[in-house]
């Protein structure tokens, strides 16, 4: 996901990455962002409407129905840099990064992989259990990773915090350590149910080749930079770097290795007091996780934390995929959350858990890793093995299946649209929604497919 661009260094460097760049306007915006709505993506999401059930261990059964499935942009502009010069082009092969949902409304975010910079932004409105395809924002220079989305009724708009790597060559940024990190600050219209003109975009570029990942907490954005290297690369740290809401500057900063996820403890949180944890990689077979981390502290070199060191001969293959964490419940009192623990997915070396690390249970392959906190299980993104359904803590299986036992696999639908099944991300919103990103390339990275989203209901 993450790309090393080494040429055509943007001239002289700025002093350092808290310089105001508020007032920075970018005269390319009309040229590299369009706008397509309404009845113009027609098309490109088709109606599914096939159900399965998976019979647990001991009784439990799940239904899910999958409703709808969304199709990558068909030709997504894209640039690319090569020893020769800056070429443009369109490439079918857009794949999603995630999902992220508020009020009525889904947005998804896409890239293109290995060299080629270009992606955008698609928004869905669920209306009474039924989606549309509203709206979408093309950037033909750059990838987006992942966004946090704030609705804003004093505006109308919902504005989407997204972040990712736009080209160096395109973008001329003379910011000491940047090579492609960037966070945008999108805006979409919720009553005229499209993305807002490309003048309204703001963006920041961040030192680091490629944002990753995003939390948000009183006002401000907490954002993870890498290079997918798992070593430091010295003239573009990657680290941890927290944002106004204004896109103003760089406020507080950390440095780390290879930033690959920030994640929020939902458990133990509020708006403006969020626990939250960093995956960073910091060797080929290594990654660390600092956690015990609380955005009421100052993002610093200094600032305290708890580092679990975690090791193993899969962990390489990050390189070719981000990785994922997410917090789950590891104890209940009654029917409430006593306490927690982080999940991480960590490609193939599988699933890894704080209070029991590796976790031996039937998934080799984890790309990413999300909890239904009404089921009680984990649902892991497992390429081409597709998802596997995991049981959580307090799993409602009985005595016979423990915490992260497998409770089954999704089928995908006879009727799809796509080839093959490669479950590169998932998410879970609403309660019973389930958003699975599919595509990608499959388990040796070497072949390449066009990506999709399938739109699912835990019935």
């Amino acid at each position: 996901m993450k790309k090393l661009v080494y040429l055509f260094a943007a001239g002289a460097l700025l002093a350092s990455c808290n310089r105001d760049l508020s007032g920075l306007e970018d005269p390319s915006l009309e040229n590299r962002v369009s706008i397509t709505s309404g009845s113009a993506l027609s098309g490109e999401l088709k109606t599914l409407g096939e159900s399965f059930t998976l019979s647990g261990k001991a009784g439990q059964n799940l239904s899910y129905t999958y409703q709808n499935f969304a199709e990558a942009p068909t030709t997504l502009a894209y640039t690319e840099e090569l020893p020769g010069g800056v070429v443009t082009g369109t490439s079918h092969l857009a794949q999603a990064t995630s999902v992220t949902a508020n009020g009525e409304m889904v947005f998804v975010t896409w890239h293109l992989e290995d060299s080629r910079y270009g992606g955008c932004i698609s928004a869905y409105k669920l209306v009474n259990g039924s989606y549309q395809y509203t709206s979408r924002i093309d950037f033909d220079d750059t990838d987006w990773h992942e966004a946090e989305v704030n609705r804003n009724t004093a505006t109308g708009n919902y504005e989407i915090f997204a972040v990712g790597q736009r080209s160096p060559s395109t973008s001329g940024y003379v910011l000491e350590g940047h090579r492609g990190a960037i966070v945008g600050k999108i805006l979409y219209n919720y009553i005229t149910d499209e993305f807002q003109p490309a003048h309204t975009y703001k963006e920041l570029p961040l030192p680091g080749y490629g944002a990753n990942s995003i939390i948000t907490s009183a006002g401000k954005y907490y954002i993870v930079t890498g290079n997918g290297i798992g070593s430091v690369t010295w003239d573009a740290r990657s680290g941890l770097y927290v944002t106004d809401y204004n896109l103003t500057n760089v406020s507080e900063a950390m440095t780390i290795t290879d930033g690959i996820f920030i994640e929020a403890d939902p458990f133990n949180s509020s708006p403006a007091n969020v626990d939250y944890a960093l995956l960073d990689r910091t060797a080929s077979d290594k990654i660390q996780v600092r956690r015990n981390m609380n955005t009421s502290q100052t993002v610093s070199n200094g600032m305290s934390y708890v580092i679990d060191y975690i090791s193993g001969s899969g962990i390489p293959s990050l390189e070719r995929e981000r990785g994922g964490m997410a917090f789950v419940p590891y104890s209940y009192a009654g029917n409430s959350v006593a306490s927690t623990e982080y999940v991480l997915a960590l490609g193939q070396e599988g699933l890894y858990s704080q209070n029991d690390g590796h976790v031996n249970n039937h998934v080799p392959y984890a790309l990413a890793v999300t909890h239904d906190p009404s089921a009680r299980v984990l649902y892991v993104a497992a390429g081409d093995q597709g998802m596997r359904v995991v049981a959580g803590h307090g799993y409602h299986g009985g005595a016979l299946i423990d915490a992260f036992d497998l409770v089954g696999n999704f089928v995908p639908p006879t009727n799809a649209l796509i080839s093959g099944f490669n479950v590169k991300d998932v998410s879970v919103y609403f309660s019973n929604y389930i958003a699975m990103a599919v595509g990608g390339t499959d388990v040796s990275g070497s072949v390449a497919r066009r990506g999709g989203v399938y739109f699912v209901r835990r019935n």
